[in-house]
Formats: structure tokens, C-alpha cells, sequence
């Protein structure tokens, strides 16, 4: 936040809910593409796993796998628009989510404060409000979301033929049961809360190195927020990745990975150590960057309000 005295909720949910749709529709089109590319090289390591591209040991059969070229296939298969596939779920997820991130954040962090002023022998120093705060928020948000994160995922992906967000919503209740809805929320909140936590507590890091760096002039605000935003979304991202790879196949092949240690071990065996780390730049693409957008939107519109307040 871009001051320390208590914002009304509603500029939250406003910041929070605009900066989450911008960032959501610019963004789409590495989402999808992550999603296809996770599943594509653990397709082709199941192969050479199973012996039957022996021939291609020597690295051969993943140099045409890009993404880029992951990014021209869905094009010729779909035409440039079903780069935006899945959208609206996107859409439906993230923007009452990012809303509702922000006004929580928002109570756990004053809430922490609060008790660190009562409770004078606590260990509650700012950074580790925001960690805790920043964890807390995200897993909690995630929880309520979790059933439309599965539907998006299932639908991005071309493992299954869904032609609707309501057939995917059906199907996955009929196979699964409600329980299928909140596949993979345990690798979920693993990868979430430390990232959230991990990226608040860089955030505001940066943003105070970086605002004494520029005097605290307002009208390099934005570029404060944005530069934060990245640094902060490349070191959260890449410790977290791990935990985005097996939520992924966990959703994508529950009959295959049926909880979190299971899937761990079985692309620790299969795909050693690289294959946590499979789909990473993409991910580390659109999470650097949609970080960044949504955290400088919200923080302008969040300032703004206060302002005329």
C-alpha cells in the first residue's frame, strides 16, 4: 500500500478487481501456452521413458519444442484467437479473486500490526507480516477459487474436448464428484502461499529501497511499483515452479497423480530433477509480468482514491 493510514475496503476491491481483469486478458495467451507446453514435455518424456524413442536420447526430440513454437501450433490449430481460450474462466477467477486477495491482505496485515502493537514481545517485525499476510490471503482466496481453477485448466487443455466452460463443469461432477473440483489444491497452497508470501515481503522490500532511490516522488510512483513488481515476480516464481508442476498434473491427470508426494515422486523418477521445472518460462513470463501490472494498477488506484478521500 502506498500509505500507512487505514484505505477503505471498497478501493480495495475496486483496485483489485480492474488491475485483475487487465492483467487476466493481456495475459490469457501465456497461460495457455504454459499449460500446453507442461503437457506436451511430460508427453514426450513418457515416451522416451517407455523405450519407445530410443533413437532420440540425444536431446533431438525437444529441440522443435519451444515456446514459441507451442505458441504457433494452438495458432494453426485454432487461429490467433484461441490463444485466448479459457478466458472466461480466467476472467471469472481472477478478477472477484484478485478483489478479494487485496481487501484480505489488506485485514491480515492491519490485523498482524494491531497485535504487534499489543503484544510488545511478539516477532512480528514488518517482514514477516508481510510474509505471513501475503501466504494467508492467497491460500484462503485459492480455497473459494479452487473449483474454477480446475474447470479453466481441464478447458485450456487439449487432453480433453470440452467445448464449454458449463460441459467441463459437468463432466468433471459426474467423473469425479465435488471432490474433482478441488484436485490438486494441496500443491495449489503450496505453491501459492510461499509465493504470495515470498512476493509481498520482495515487493515492499524493493518498493522502499526503490522509493528513498527516486525521494518518493509521485510521479515515479509507477515505475517504483513496476519495477518492484518484476524483480519480485522472477524470485517468487522460480523457487515456487516446482509446486505449479505437479498442481498441473495433478489436474490435468488425476488418474495418473493422485496426490501431491505421489506426483513428486513420480516426476522425480520418470523426469528427474528438470521436470519440476518444465513450463518455467512461460510461467515465469506471465507471472513476472501480470504481478506487475496488477500490483502498479492497483497501488495508482488505491493512491488516487485516497487522495480524493
Amino acid at each position: 500500500m502506498t500509505k500507512k493510514k487505514q484505505v477503505e475496503p471498497h478501493l480495495h476491491l475496486l483496485g483489485g478487481a480492474v488491475s485483475g481483469l487487465a492483467a487476466c486478458v493481456l495475459l490469457q495467451p501465456l497461460d495457455l501456452v504454459k499449460t500446453r507446453l507442461q503437457q506436451e514435455l511430460h508427453h514426450r518424456r513418457t515416451l522416451i521413458s517407455n523405450a519407445a524413442l530410443t533413437k532420440l536420447h540425444d536431446g533431438t526430440i525437444f529441440k522443435d519444442l519451444t515456446l514459441w513454437s507451442t505458441a504457433r501450433d494452438v495458432i494453426r490449430k485454432d487461429s490467433v484467437w484461441g490463444l485466448w481460450r479459457g478466458t472466461w474462466p480466467t476472467v471469472i477467477r481472477n478478477v472477484p479473486g484478485s478483489a478479494l486477495y487485496f481487501v484480505t491482505l489488506d485485514k491480515m496485515r492491519h490485523g498482524l500490526r494491531s497485535l504487534r502493537t499489543r503484544e510488545k514481545g511478539t516477532m512480528l517485525n514488518d517482514s514477516t507480516v508481510n510474509l505471513l499476510s501475503g501466504g494467508a490471503a492467497r491460500v484462503a482466496v485459492g480455497y473459494i477459487l479452487m473449483p474454477i481453477t480446475v474447470i479453466k485448466v481441464r478447458y485450456e487443455s487439449n487432453f480433453y474436448n470440452y467445448t464449454s466452460i458449463w460441459q467441463a463443469s459437468r463432466s468433471i461432477l459426474k467423473e469425479e464428484g465435488i471432490g474433482g473440483l478441488f484436485r490438486g489444491f494441496g500443491a495449489t497452497a503450496m505453491r501459492d502461499a510461499p509465493y504470495a508470501g515470498l512476493y509481498v515481503l520482495f515487493y515492499e522490500n524493493c518498493k522502499k529501497i526503490l522509493g528513498g532511490l527516486t525521494g518518493g516522488s509521485a510521479s515515479l510512483m509507477p515505475v517504483v511499483h513496476m519495477s518492484s513488481g518484476i524483480v519480485s515476480g522472477i524470485a517468487a516464481t522460480v523457487v515456487t515452479n516446482p509446486f505449479d508442476v505437479v498442481k498441473t498434473r495433478m489436474q490435468l491427470k488425476p488418474s495418473d497423480y493422485s496426490t501431491m508426494f505421489q506426483s513428486a515422486r513420480k516426476i522425480a523418477r520418470e523426469e528427474r530433477a528438470i521436470g519440476f521445472f518444465s513450463g518455467m518460462l512461460p510461467r515465469l513470463l506471465r507471472k513476472t509480468v501480470s504481478s506487475a501490472i496488477t500490483w502498479t494498477i492497483y497501488e495508482e488506484i488505491v493512491r488516487w482514491g485516497s487522495q480524493r478521500s
